[in-house]
């Protein structure tokens, strides 16, 4: 009689998070309960279905120890562990966890998400539930709460296993803490146990429950005029709220917040969830997501009862709740749904998009399948009871969701700041949420012929995906170096023959969107790569009947088209800026006192001067809307910032063995686009 696991910790290894999902098999017995003793938490119960069992283990900071065993038993008719009193002892084992918490290096601290209740400013601070639920369970705030800290919890075991599985450590976001008396265990809370839990923070909006309830606020009503007005009442909430949430806080380092709509309601008059919206984004102070409360009420209440929400197949009416997108005729299909679009949702504030399958799909209507050995009847499929469910079974976050968790800052671990490849300190500033001034994370696309491009970044490029239609097809990782990668590059050149090789041949010759992240937060992409080298690639002519190729154009509007040659064999001396909090152009002057002039010149300038041995190589642009400012990059040193900081920077140096050729843009009241030409 032994047990074998999965993925059980190697000793070294410390856990980020209180949660880890154990997954192993016995050959004491096919069926009965595994009984997961510890010295930090309650007993916890586990199924064996045909010798396999996932334990769902519930830990304290620190070392845990835990004693497996192996008994006879089975779950009662109310859906909780009943080992047989006197019953077989099949087999036991023993284990020690390290729960370690990263809290940061240095001065840099982890980012944590916040999670958060929000209710309108005359809530009364009920969620809909069914009647029955309701009568044992409650449906009031503090019972929203309570669901909070253990919903919290298994988002954490599911990503932490998620990331793991991938081959990136066991990483996973942290939620804001607290300590106080601990309910995320029944038994713990009757024994008046202090734990740290997840703090769940109560916001009252400035709106009433009617208009968080509005028919035209209703995501779900496909005639709303503002279906994405509960995020602007959210983002409200949370500043009004201030704390970590106000205009200080957030001026430097971006808040993370997950926000639980309470006052969400089905109306089966209006057959419409109102005041309910599935959303996740934010703004450079807040990253958000936002989730109605309409399936709380299938959400397990502690760790005791996780199990039995998972597995309960009571069927749900819409006379009382919601059934959203026809996916939650039962309480465990219910769970699945609403549980796993929360997730999804903070997936988006996290900075993942849409997936061709995975947590950022619709994948996680079969969330049940990470946390029990069995799967109960779904309505939605028709299929019966099944099990046992094995790893290859369950849902996931997509290769590309982890990739970027692993360069999420909120993912970070101690050992990765050994690597200053991966952790460079130019992108710690702001705890990795923002990019400090001065620094461009790119990246920047230089075209060198139709067939390559060179791919430029300050901080390092991580990840490369080809798009063909909705999703990526093929994808580029740059791994750290403790992952067997050859971590981030500052340049990488790519090949689009070489891509179309690699392409399955259902996608090859067609359209290809490119997708580039870099450390720093920073994203940019192509949106047609073989059209891109054509356009960018082919030289037009300039005066002396020179070639120039054309760099990328830097500011978004349009207006006038206007340039700046520079004459053939003479050396720059000087560079007049017109600028205020915008540039509004230039003139350059050369060795023989001519000049040319980009855009407008203005009574208010600066002056800068280079010397004779000295040529310009660069430039670094800040834009946005329009051009916010530049700075000129030599062969012995950079300019000031002539102009504004606004906007995003972008830096753009001349390709080995070509020279600057001038300026190309657009001119409205000032400068709204520039780019360089380069031969």
């Amino acid at each position: 009689m032994s047990f074998s696991f999965e993925n059980i910790p190697r000793d070294y290894e410390e856990l980020p998070v209180p949660v880890y999902i154990l997954k192993g098999h016995t050959t004491g017995a096919k069926d009965g309960l595994i009984a997961a003793i510890s010295d930090k938490f309650s007993t916890q119960y586990f199924e064996v279905v045909d010798g396999y069992f996932k334990a769902y283990l519930h830990l304290s900071k620190g070392y845990n120890s835990i004693k497996l065993k192996h008994v006879e038993g089975a779950w009662d008719a109310n859906g909780y562990a009943a080992p047989k009193a006197g019953g077989k002892v099949y087999g036991e084992t023993s284990m020690r966890l390290n729960c370690a918490p990263f809290e940061g290096e240095g001065t840099f601290k982890t980012p944590k998400v916040h999670l958060c209740v929000l209710l309108g400013k005359d809530s009364k601070g009920t969620f809909d539930s069914p009647r029955e639920t309701a009568a044992y369970q409650g449906n009031g705030l503090d019972t929203a709460v309570r669901k909070l800290r253990v919903a919290g919890r298994l988002m954490q075991a599911f990503t932490l296993d998620e990331m793991a599985k991938n081959g990136l450590g066991k990483r996973c976001f942290q939620f804001v803490e607290e300590s106080g008396l601990s309910s995320v265990s029944s038994q713990e809370e009757k024994a008046r146990v202090q734990r740290n839990q997840i703090k769940i923070h109560v916001i009252r909006s400035s709106h009433t429950v009617a208009e968080i309830r509005d028919m035209q606020y209703a995501q779900q009503n496909k005639n709303a005029k503002d279906a994405g007005k509960l995020f602007e009442f959210a983002l409200e909430a949370l500043k009004s709220a201030g704390g970590d949430f106000s205009d200080d806080s957030t001026a430097h380092t971006p808040a993370l917040a997950a926000v639980l709509i309470l006052d969400a309601h089905w109306s089966k008059q209006k057959n419409t969830l109102l005041g309910h919206a599935a959303l996740g984004g934010g703004t450079d102070r807040i990253k958000l997501a936002i989730f109605g409360s309409h399936g709380l009420h299938s959400w397990p209440m502690d760790w005791e009862s996780v199990h039995r929400s998972f597995t309960d197949c009571s069927r749900l009416s819409t006379d009382e709740v919601a059934n959203d997108c026809g996916e939650c005729s039962s309480r465990w299909e219910c769970l699945c749904v609403t549980l796993g679009a929360f997730l999804h949702e903070i997936g988006h504030s996290l900075g993942c998009p849409h997936e061709e399958n995975g947590v950022m799909l619709r994948d996680y209507v079969t969330m049940d399948r990470k946390f029990v050995s069995r799967e109960m009847y779904c309505i939605r499929t028709g299929r019966g009871q099944w099990g046992p469910v094995r790893t290859a079974d369950e849902p996931g976050w997509n290769r590309l969701d982890a990739v970027r968790f692993l360069f999420h800052p909120a993912f970070s671990l101690s050992r990765d700041f050994g690597d200053l490849d991966f952790k460079p300190r130019l992108c710690l500033a702001n705890q990795g949420m923002k990019i400090g001034s001065g620094v461009d994370a790119g990246p920047n696309f230089v075209a060198v012929d139709r067939d390559t491009l060179d791919v430029q970044s300050e901080t390092g490029i991580y990840l490369v995906e080809c798009h063909v239609g909705e999703w990526s097809r093929l994808h580029y990782e740059y791994l750290p170096k403790f992952y067997s990668g050859i971590g981030p590059q500052k340049s990488i050149r790519l090949n689009f023959s070489l891509i179309q090789k690699q392409l399955a041949p259902q996608w090859r010759n067609k359209p290809l969107h490119l997708e580039v992240l870099t450390l720093g937060c920073g994203q940019a992409s192509v949106d047609n790569l073989g059209q891109f080298l054509v356009d960018h690639s082919s030289a037009v002519k300039i005066s002396g009947n020179r070639l120039a190729k054309k760099g990328t154009l830097y500011g978004l509007n349009g207006g006038n088209p206007v340039s700046a040659v520079f004459p053939a064999g003479k050396a720059i001396r000087q560079i007049r800026v017109s600028h205020g909090m915008a540039l509004d152009g230039f003139d350059v002057f050369f060795s023989d006192n001519s000049a040319v002039r980009f855009g407008n010149s203005k009574s208010h300038y600066s002056d800068f001067f280079l010397d004779q041995d000295e040529i310009l190589v660069g430039v670094a642009i800040h834009s946005g809307a329009w051009v916010d400012g530049i700075q000129f990059i030599t062969s012995k040193k950079t300019s000031p910032l002539y102009g504004g900081n606004g906007g995003s920077l972008h830096k753009f140096m001349i390709p080995n063995g070509a020279s600057l050729l001038g300026f190309y843009g657009t001119m409205g009241s000032w400068c709204n686009q520039i780019g360089v030409l380069y031969g």
